[in-house]
């Protein structure tokens, strides 16, 4: 079979090619690769693709003549949605009232069918249940994570009641390691110092990363308190969190 122009005619692949990562000029070149003669481990290396795949290709060409067309939206329809699945979801969805993701294991539980979840979505969708998300609201953002490359560069402070016990733990920004642990039965100055004093014995700290606890700040004089002149005395710089902002707190995580 002579391969020396582009055959016009187009043939377009099932979804197993569709995830191909080819282009259609190294498909061209593939097949005129084995066209020549070569071998088939030659051929894939043009497209970076498995050899299944080059004998997948070779082997619809051979057969139709023609050339596979490569791209998105070449798989097979999408199946369409059953009158047993919405009254199924539609059912399910009103006595729970639950995301997609647990209807699909509730309707596994009580029906014994499984429906994936992204197909629930568009049934509540077409139910008027749910509504289809703005590309902003989808779109994921990276998560940036406050750490300081070196030890004792910066500590995090902070206080934790457990219903029972009153605990301060300083932490090591860049480390994650657990400095101090104070346990008592009330929240207080004095105890934070102590806490402070434990974790300076693993070396000089240079910042603190605090709430605006009444511990740590004065909220009712000119916003000095004895926690920050003890930090003053010790030459460590108080940072303070954004108010109703936890996660920059590092011992919330």
């Amino acid at each position: 079979m002579g391969y020396g122009c582009v055959i016009p005619k187009v043939f377009y692949l099932d979804e197993r090619i569709r995830g191909m990562k080819l282009t259609k000029n190294k498909l061209l070149e593939t097949l005129r690769m084995l066209n020549d003669g070569n071998s088939k481990y030659q051929a894939r290396k043009i497209a970076r693709i498995s050899k299944q795949r080059v004998y997948q290709v070779w082997k619809i060409y051979n057969e139709t003549g023609l050339i596979p067309e490569i791209g998105k939206n070449l798989g097979r329809p999408k199946k369409p949605i059953e009158d047993w699945e919405i009254s199924s979801v539609k059912e399910t969805y009103e006595k729970y009232r639950v995301s997609a993701d647990t209807l699909e294991r509730i309707i596994r539980r009580d029906y014994g069918k499984h429906i994936p979840h992204n197909r629930i979505h568009e049934i509540l969708l077409l139910m008027g249940y749910s509504k289809r998300k703005k590309k902003k609201d989808i779109r994921k953002k990276n998560w940036i994570r406050y750490e300081r490359r070196h030890s004792l560069t910066a500590v995090h402070i902070d206080w934790h009641f457990d219903c029972k016990h009153w605990v301060f733990a300083v932490i090591d920004d860049a480390s994650r390691k657990l400095l101090a642990l104070i346990e008592c039965s009330s929240a207080t100055t004095d105890k934070s110092i102590e806490g402070m004093e434990e974790a300076l014995k693993h070396g000089k700290i240079k910042q603190c990363i605090s709430d605006h606890g009444a511990q740590f700040v004065s909220n009712i004089t000119d916003g000095n308190s004895r926690f920050k002149s003890y930090l003053k005395s010790k030459e460590i710089k108080q940072i303070l969190c954004k108010i109703k902002k936890i996660s920059y707190n590092g011992t919330t995580k």
